[in-house]
């Protein structure tokens, strides 16, 4: 069966995508969102033959979705990846798009517009083949992953495959399992008064010290733990610490945000119960220690079988088109596939070349999203008949 991608087509929807801001206005308030980019991806899988649908999920928040309709008697496969983009604070040229050296540089061109790219092209593929496969074909282009994954949690209200390949960055190999994470803000109170009057005043800030004490502790005994043999060990850091007002002040406030990453297996509740240990320990000791802590968010870390049938197929099918067998490998991060996956959809990792994701230079292998593209495509033929 003769399916050819459309290179030119790839590339240059690849620079289009790029040169689209879609930083994510939970992370930057004020920036753009997917709408724009929404509507470009859209407008592009009309002209391909789709009939794509675009739906609001907050203002200016959009997801896209398309169906490749089956004949019939066939399973159905989604692809997934998401618009939205982290922040573009000290990138020179973050919305260039521009080509060199067989890659094409910008914000999101890794993480994950080239996996867009190469899954848009995919589409094209088949529909310029006339190839129409038994089961359905689902195009998901969605809102929020990097902040609270609002488009993915939307998608699977509606839409349920049988199967999906989330298409975030691999270097084409095929990933098995990713980590969760969990948020939570802890909050220290004192008692405000003249800098002089240690007779008054009550210090949040050095109680939110003995409260870092004990996370380092934690830190150091979570990283002895038994690793997961894809993903190492859990592990925890404070990204924010805010306390205090002014010079010659005792503290009345200080909060912190705590990051704990999860390994497949670990559950929320005991999680929390770490946090709630600590400050029940230290409470213990001192009457005049006060502290709460209030979960923010957590995402359940992942993981799927080597012996799924979609990740077996998709291992033979890139084999096929790489004239290598991938390697099976972990993500440290979260991604969407865990949502896909406790909805019932069966979901491997799978994804294009590149480096800086979240840094300051951001590429994608043009080459690797070709092959990205090749190999989907093959993938929708056999897995959806």
């Amino acid at each position: 069966m003769n399916v050819t991608i459309d290179r030119e087509f790839l590339i240059g929807t690849l620079q289009k995508l790029v040169r689209i801001n879609s930083v994510n206005p939970g992370l930057v308030p004020g920036s753009p969102g997917e709408s724009t980019i929404g509507e470009y991806i859209a407008d592009v899988l009309r002209a391909i033959g789709l009939n794509p649908q675009i739906h609001a999920i907050a203002p200016g928040r959009v997801n896209v979705a398309a169906t490749l309709k089956g004949s019939g008697g066939g399973r159905s496969l989604m692809l997934n990846g998401h618009m939205d983009t982290v922040g573009v604070e000290g990138m020179e040229e973050p919305f260039s798009g521009k080509i060199r050296h067989g890659r094409v540089y910008g914000r999101g061109a890794q993480d994950m517009k080239g996996s867009i790219a190469g899954m848009m092209a995919a589409c094209k593929a088949l529909i310029d083949a006339d190839i129409r496969l038994k089961g359905d074909l689902v195009f998901a282009a969605v809102a929020d992953e990097e902040y609270r994954s609002k488009g993915t949690e939307t998608l699977i209200e509606s839409v349920k495959t049988d199967a999906a390949i989330v298409a975030e960055p691999t270097g084409l190999d095929v990933c098995l399992a990713h980590r969760g994470f969990a948020l939570f803000e802890l909050e220290t109170r004192g008692r405000a008064a003249h800098g002089s009057r240690y007779q008054n005043g009550i210090d949040a800030n050095i109680h939110m010290g003995r409260i870092l004490a004990e996370l380092d502790k934690l830190t150091q005994r979570l990283l002895k733990k038994p690793e997961h043999p894809l993903l190492g060990p859990p592990s925890l850091h404070v990204p924010v610490v805010k306390g205090g007002s002014e010079l010659f002040i005792y503290s009345d406030r200080c909060t912190i945000s705590v990051e704990r990453r999860t390994l497949p297996g670990e559950v929320f509740e005991e999680i929390e119960k770490e946090m709630a240990s600590i400050l029940a320990k230290l409470s213990s000791k001192d009457q005049n220690f006060q502290a709460t802590v209030k979960p923010v968010l957590h995402r359940n870390a992942y993981e799927i079988s080597p012996d799924a049938e979609i990740v077996k197929l998709v291992s033979t099918t890139a084999e096929e088109v790489l004239g290598r067998a991938p390697d099976r490998i972990g993500h440290d991060w979260w991604e969407d596939s865990a949502l896909l996956a406790e909805s019932g959809i069966e979901t491997v990792i799978f994804g294009p070349k590149g480096e800086g994701i979240h840094s300051h230079e951001e590429w994608v292998e043009i080459q690797s999203v070709v092959d990205l593209a090749e190999i989907l495509t093959r993938a929708a033929i056999q897995f959806c008949g």
